[in-house]
């Protein structure tokens, strides 16, 4: 990677984490989800992805080694590849990113229960049944902060990405 593609990294990732710590204490209220397919979308592949691994490594190491920490280690990096992969599909069809990225937030709050399986499959299945109700929640809203800020915010990132190189 060259200096610019590893700022660039580093920048996103930075982003990311300071979108998940803005929002981590307000219910229900998960952008990253929304904030990774936007990079994705924009942005190269492999920034992407090592800057969704470095916000997961920086949450894990500056809050603790968690199940759910841990989780994010797996599943966002997984998030950063498969909005990459889908990009072109994506791009020719707009419509579908709000539900997209909606579902993709609801299966985030499903999969960060599924490290309690160590434990024991009764606690994983309470912990997905009582999370459902969060989880549907969150995707709505992560529907709805797409469905109003993806294209502006995809312009603005196209822009940026133009006059930086």
């Amino acid at each position: 990677m060259s200096t610019r593609q590893l700022t660039r990294t580093a920048i996103m990732a930075a982003v990311l984490y300071a979108i998940f710590r803005m929002f981590a204490d307000i219910l229900y209220l998960e952008l990253i989800t929304f904030s990774l397919l936007l990079f994705a979308l924009v942005f190269e592949r492999r920034e992407v992805i090592a800057a969704a691994g470095i916000f997961a490594l920086l949450q894990l190491l500056l809050h603790g080694i968690m199940l759910w920490n841990i989780a994010y280690l797996i599943i966002f990096p997984t998030y950063a590849l498969l909005f990459s992969l889908s990009r072109n599909w994506l791009r020719k069809h707009e419509g579908i990113i709000p539900l997209y990225c909606a579902c993709f937030s609801f299966l985030c709050g499903q999969l960060v229960d599924l490290p309690f399986l160590l434990f024991d499959a009764r606690v994983t299945m309470l912990y997905a049944l009582m999370g459902m109700k969060t989880s549907l929640i969150q995707a709505g809203l992560t529907f709805i902060t797409a469905l109003f800020l993806y294209e502006p915010l995809f312009h603005v990132l196209t822009r940026i990405k133009k006059q930086v190189g």
